[in-house]
């Protein structure tokens, strides 16, 4: 991968990317995505056509039934599962009382295709360290999370940032080291629609011990000045960038679909992984 002289965003004190290339998923770019090092790293093919469609096609018969809560957006994101994100102003008990039901679900858009995306990226990462375990997180006390959001994204998305030290406080997913968020599309999208912009800014706020930090709809002067990269959507591909860097993604034009998975993988301090929604 190559590599330029360091600098840094004087503004926040912040090294600039080493690269603004895609490199694909190897140890040695998941560790500088964990490092800030680069904006994303990109897993071309990782779906044929044919299993696109085939995704996309369960998640129409069995229908997207929820929606994301995001102030000033025409069409929010849709999906079907469980994320502790739209659960953060609400108790862990309130979370944990959704997981099953929204497993239930999952298999549900699983059942109608021959293929599993999410087991697919849980081999490549195993391979990748098979040192390490890779499991579903779990809550002492309350038991599994639900991890596999399937959606449509074809609305855009409002400047955030997904850092669980400041959303989940009270959750063993707040202890990981580094989260990173991987995003299938299964979806073609054309023209200037449809693209996410990463800020090279990772998102660190002040604040009294106990103290509530809001991770969406922050002020736009957070990222006034960041080194910014944009990654275009690519029907097959993965893309995989770390969710501390504040991110946001626009409508695709008329007619088109943003559409696919994800979830977050974070290494623990021992090096483990486990992977949320």
């Amino acid at each position: 991968m190559p590599t330029s002289l360091a600098q840094t965003d004087t503004a926040a004190g912040q090294t600039r990317w080493k690269s603004h290339e895609e490199p694909p998923l190897t140890r040695e770019t998941f560790e500088a995505l964990c490092a800030f090092e680069i904006p994303c790293l990109r897993i071309k093919g990782f779906a044929t056509d044919a299993e696109c469609d085939e995704l996309v096609a369960a998640m129409d018969r069995v229908g997207l039934n929820k929606t994301y809560k995001v102030p000033g957006l025409v069409q929010p994101p849709r999906y079907v599962g469980l994320t502790q994100f739209e659960k953060r102003q609400e108790s862990k008990e309130a979370y944990f009382a959704e997981v099953e039901q929204a497993w239930r679900e999952h298999e549900a858009v699983l059942s109608h295709m021959r293929w599993n995306p999410f087991e697919r990226m849980w081999a490549l990462m195993r391979d990748l360290y098979p040192e390490h375990s890779l499991t579903l997180a779990e809550e002492p006390g309350y038991g599994r999370y639900y991890a596999g959001i399937i959606r449509e994204t074809s609305g855009g998305g409002t400047l955030h940032a997904d850092v669980t030290m400041y959303s989940a406080r009270d959750y063993m997913i707040s202890q990981v080291a580094s989260q990173i968020t991987w995003n299938f599309f299964a979806s073609h999208v054309e023209g200037e629609g449809g693209k996410t912009t990463l800020h090279n800014r990772p998102y660190r706020v002040q604040t009294a011990p106990g103290g509530k930090v809001e991770i969406e709809g922050f002020s736009r002067a957070y990222v006034d000045g960041a080194e910014t990269h944009i990654y275009t959507p690519a029907k097959g591909d993965v893309v995989m960038f770390n969710s501390h860097n504040p991110h946001e993604w626009t409508a695709v034009e008329q007619g088109q679909r943003r559409m696919g998975v994800s979830t977050y993988i974070g290494r623990m301090p021992d090096g483990d992984f486990i992977y949320w929604s």
